[in-house]
């Protein structure tokens, strides 16, 4: 039986890197601290902030407050990884602490390549982004992080003008797109999801930069337009919010 690919197998040394420096100076590491052989870091936050496990290629960095850091050094990387185990090392300093979930990381080298049939037109007027906003659940809304992003565009129907979806986009450290999607309930299925990410990705590749893709590690449809628009995994990240 064939070995499983390390995450970040599929991508090459270059792009590695980019992704490694990006995230190392958004969360205030030092520039090489994320290359070469794997190893683990802390970063001690303010009282009350959320509790974050990244794991990127080799290495791993838990962002907590001191009392959370202290109890996670007799925990293995992989239990600090899971959602479960880490929501119960938060529960230890803060009862009423609560998951925002675990995420997959991914990340495309090349513009995306739609084989089926492409719905509707993209517009990038603020009411048509909006006009899907207004149309899905405020928890969706949050998620996607269209609501702040930056750049927007939504897909409307050609003959009715509705709205089927929208898509955001922002820049972390100049160098890589954190995209969002956000599919109005109703067109769920039907391949909007795929195409405006398609859209997202393409405009990041024109501005030199990577396309990064968070998605829910129990979220098959996020993990299905991961793949089909070719993006490979690099890590994950799991998240909680001490209340």
């Amino acid at each position: 039986m064939a070995a499983e690919e390390a995450p970040g197998g599929g991508l090459a040394e270059h792009t590695r890197s980019i992704i490694a420096l990006s995230w190392a100076r958004r969360l205030g590491l030092g520039d090489k601290d994320l290359l070469g052989p794997g190893s683990r870091h802390e970063l001690s936050t303010p009282a009350g902030s959320p509790v974050s496990f990244l794991r990127l290629f080799d290495h791993t960095v838990l962002s907590a407050p001191s009392e959370v850091l202290h109890q996670a050094r007799r925990l293995a990387d992989a239990e600090l990884a899971d959602e479960r185990s880490l929501l119960a090392l938060a529960r230890r300093c803060a009862a009423g602490a609560r998951s925002l979930g675990a995420a997959q990381l991914l990340y495309a080298e090349e513009p995306p390549i739609l084989t089926a049939a492409q719905r509707g037109a993209i517009s990038f007027e603020p009411e048509a982004v909006q006009a899907a906003i207004a149309a899905s659940p405020a928890d969706d809304v949050q998620a996607s992080g269209i609501g702040a992003a930056p750049w927007r565009a939504a897909l409307v129907d050609e003959y009715t003008g509705v709205s089927l979806g929208a898509a955001g986009r922002e820049i972390w450290a100049g160098m890589l797109a954190q995209l969002g999607v956000l599919t109005v309930p109703g067109q769920r299925r039907r391949g909007v999801g795929l195409q405006l990410a398609a859209v997202a990705a393409e405009d990041a590749f024109t501005e030199g930069l990577i396309p990064q893709w968070r998605a829910g590690t129990e979220s098959l449809a996020a993990l299905r337009i991961a793949a089909g628009l070719g993006f490979s995994p690099a890590g994950t990240q799991t998240t909680v919010i001490l209340d």
